[in-house]
């Protein structure tokens, strides 16, 4: 028996790479064209994050590639007669598909190691990288028309020479949190990139800054970020990992009490002075409480989500498994497309929906996240009772 599972799952194994590598090379291709038209990268900065795109790729590509290795192996093992044989020889199905159901959990096991660890260290990785070229385009740019204009930041860099990084007598003109416009004169400015942090930081020495209202402001050092293309400057949930996500869970929980005890002692403020016209339930406050709550959901939602996609593996296997003995063809693209295209009506479309709806907050996504599984779990159940009979 243990020798009959090492050959089952010997095969898995190398189908399983021959799929994934011709995968991941097809979506390698789409994703370093993604990024490149994204950023207006060049072809040396495109071949220096194509290491970096493989990881978060490889959470979409591995269902995907086991499903279609399990309708390769099993499909084709019953084909030759293989099962009939092992049932024959008093060996039932569900031993048969032991070793599919043991890669099946441990390419979840590593899905969501993929997708907790190495796609925040890619996404930093390629976050540098845009960076630097960014960089290098406005540094470019300041050179040759002494002006820049940043639309997206609300600023713009005018300068009188550029000698390698530093810029001599630059002016900045950007907008100040309360939508002020700024106008920073200084001697002299340095580009910088934060590796850490993957942003280009514009430090000004002996700074002016001239503000409408409150006259001139000097300062000894001031210091702006530069923002980059296609929104890397946001930190956004799915390029964090599980043990940030719970930090920052942790930490929106705070706020939220902190703002229930602002309400607490508004409504005490107002009842006491009877100040009952100015109790405004859209005030300030409910405002920050409901922009909490919402990143409460999207941080929650990303956490179960991850999980509940990175075992999805196993439950693809479960399924396809059973379909492709039950199938008994040779033909490998019938048998995926049998059962991948359920899986398309049905999985998706309610794993998105269950997403959109738990991110709004108006479900819990410990068990939406779970619903898609849940399915492929009683279709699976219902194929593996037939193989058995049958």
């Amino acid at each position: 028996m243990r020798l009959l599972h090492r050959h089952i799952l010997g095969q898995l194994i190398h189908v399983f790479l021959g799929v994934l590598g011709v995968l991941t090379v097809v979506m390698i291709v789409g994703g370093a064209f993604q990024q490149v038209s994204r950023h207006g990268l060049g072809v040396f900065q495109t071949l220096q994050i194509l290491p970096y795109i493989i990881p978060s790729l490889l959470p979409f590509s591995i269902p995907v590639a086991v499903l279609l290795t399990v309708c390769i192996v099993y499909g084709r093992m019953a084909a030759d007669q293989e099962v009939t044989a092992a049932k024959a020889a008093g060996i039932p199905v569900l031993s048969l598909l032991w070793p599919a159901l043991f890669l099946g959990g441990l390419l979840s096991a590593g899905s969501l190691m993929l997708t907790d660890q190495a796609i925040p260290w890619s996404v930093g990785n390629i976050r540098r990288v845009v960076a630097l070229a960014t960089e290098d385009i406005v540094l470019d740019m300041l050179k040759t028309h002494n002006e820049l204009a940043l639309p997206q930041a609300g600023m713009s860099i005018s300068v009188r020479d550029v000698s390698g990084h530093t810029l001599q007598r630059p002016i900045v003109r950007f907008n100040s949190a309360g939508g002020t416009p700024v106008t920073a004169q200084a001697r002299e400015a340095r580009l910088e990139v934060d590796a850490s942090q993957g942003r280009i930081l514009l430090k000004l020495t002996d700074c002016h800054l001239d503000i409408p209202g409150r006259g001139s402001i000097w300062l000894a050092e001031e210091t702006r970020a530069l923002p980059l293309p296609g929104g890397f400057n946001r930190a956004k949930p799915r390029h964090m990992s599980i043990e940030t996500l719970k930090r920052k869970l942790r930490d929106e929980e705070l706020r939220q009490q902190d703002l229930e005890d602002q309400r607490a002692i508004q409504a005490c403020f107002h009842m006491t002075t009877g100040n009952f016209a100015g109790w405004n339930s859209d005030d300030a406050i409910s405002k920050r409480s409901r922009l909490s709550l919402a990143t409460h959901a999207k941080l929650r939602t990303e956490m179960h989500s991850r999980i509940a996609f990175s075992s999805s593996c196993f439950f693809f296997v479960l399924v396809g498994a059973p379909l492709a003995i039950s199938q008994a063809r040779r033909q490998v693209l019938t048998n995926f497309l049998v059962c991948f295209l359920p899986i398309i009506i049905l999985y998706y479309p309610i794993v998105i929906l269950c997403m959109s709806q738990s991110r709004s907050g108006s479900v819990d996504p410990a068990w939406a996240m779970w619903s898609g599984n849940l399915l492929l779990l009683l279709a699976g159940a219902v194929l593996v009772y037939r193989c058995g009979r049958h």
